[in-house]
């Protein structure tokens, strides 16, 4: 075991941007979840940890098409010096079988960083990880921005992945900014197009914009409201000659990559006041 006091969740990243090419060449969706109230620098051996949960999503990822993963890192316990979380690899459809060379892989690195892993149902892995703490529990707030104009934001999601609408919801309402309750498109739709709210960011499915027609009305009241168009985007990232008009939200991603979007948002909608 290899154990540094590290920003886990920059490595997280490395990780994700690996993992998403992974799931896009299988047809397949990765979601990624990660509390921002949770520390993120500690003690951990970060490879074989990061290794173990790479081998077990691969499972899902190389047995079957169209699925939806979600990798979540849940705190259950925690001391001045030491944390211990749940992370939940779960998939939405079962595998007709398990690749034991992956799993035997994911054990042995599981092992060495001295976690364990275990399969409650069979479209689910649990693995169980413990860091020492180095430092203030809480410490700085992870999704803090470059203005606080953000905090003021309204938005409204269209996203028909549900664990991937709460994840984005709570993260925006983490740093106050204001989320219609609502996931669906044609709730998005008569926020967008009402005549009084006025939403400063739109997150929308890349799905829900294959509509060429949907997408230019919604590029018409992006103009006249100055809002930020946000596409989340599980594999296909291609907007023709509407590329310009959106800024991609790519999944999985950590809170990480939503601050530089909100903060480019910002600096959008800034440059459009000024133009």
């Amino acid at each position: 075991m290899r154990r540094q006091n590290i920003d886990f969740l920059e490595l997280i990243n490395f990780f994700l941007d690996a993992i998403y090419k992974d799931a896009k060449e299988s047809s397949n969706a990765v979601i990624f979840d990660y509390d921002p109230s949770y520390p993120r620098r500690y003690d951990i051996d970060a490879t074989n940890t990061i290794k173990a949960i790479e081998n077990l999503t691969k499972i899902f990822l190389y047995s079957q098409t169209k699925a939806k993963i979600l990798i979540g890192f849940k705190l259950v316990n925690y001391s001045s010096s030491q944390i211990h979380f749940n992370v939940t690899i779960r998939c939405d459809k079962t595998p007709n079988q398990t690749d034991e060379r992956l799993l035997n892989k994911a054990k042995e690195c599981a092992l060495a960083a001295e976690a364990s892993i275990e399969m409650p149902k069979s479209n689910e892995f649990l693995l169980q990880i413990k860091a020492t703490l180095a430092g203030n529990f809480r410490g700085k707030n992870s999704l803090e921005l470059q203005n606080e104009v953000i905090k003021k934001y309204s938005a409204v999601i269209a996203y028909e992945n549900e664990a991937g609408f709460h994840i984005l919801s709570n993260q925006l309402k983490f740093v106050g900014i204001n989320v219609r309750p609502t996931s669906d498109y044609q709730s998005l739709k008569r926020h967008v197009t009402d005549a009084i709210f006025k939403p400063d960011i739109v997150f929308i499915s890349k799905a829900f914009l294959n509509d060429e027609a949907e997408f230019e009305e919604l590029l018409k009241f992006k103009k006249l409201k100055n809002f930020c168009i946000v596409a989340i985007c599980e594999d296909d990232e291609n907007f023709g000659k509407n590329a310009g008009e959106v800024i991609i939200l790519r999944q999985p991603y950590t809170y990480d990559v939503l601050r530089a979007v909100l903060d480019m948002c910002y600096a959008v909608k800034l440059g459009a006041k000024r133009g």
